[in-house]
């Protein structure tokens, strides 16, 4: 039994250990947005309604947008 959890955490850790070097020469390659001006768009509310950014939002708040991947996901 210990042996094989020994045996999964370790070839975990020598997968990331592996696959490391890849995702950031990934992250080097990627071009950065920040300060980029954003795109015209609208979203749905919870209120039922669009949001257009640009009429409701644009020049008044900051916008940050997030990115959750499998949030709210049966995963």
């Amino acid at each position: 039994m210990r042996r094989k959890r020994f045996a999964k955490w370790f070839g975990l850790f020598l997968t990331i250990l592996f696959l490391l070097p890849f995702s950031a020469h990934a992250a080097k390659k990627g071009k950065s947005l920040l300060g980029e001006q954003t795109p015209l768009f609208t979203l749905p509310s919870t209120h039922d309604r669009a949001i257009t950014y640009v009429n409701e939002y644009y020049g008044k708040y900051h916008l940050i947008i997030t990115f959750f991947p499998a949030a709210f996901t049966p995963v």
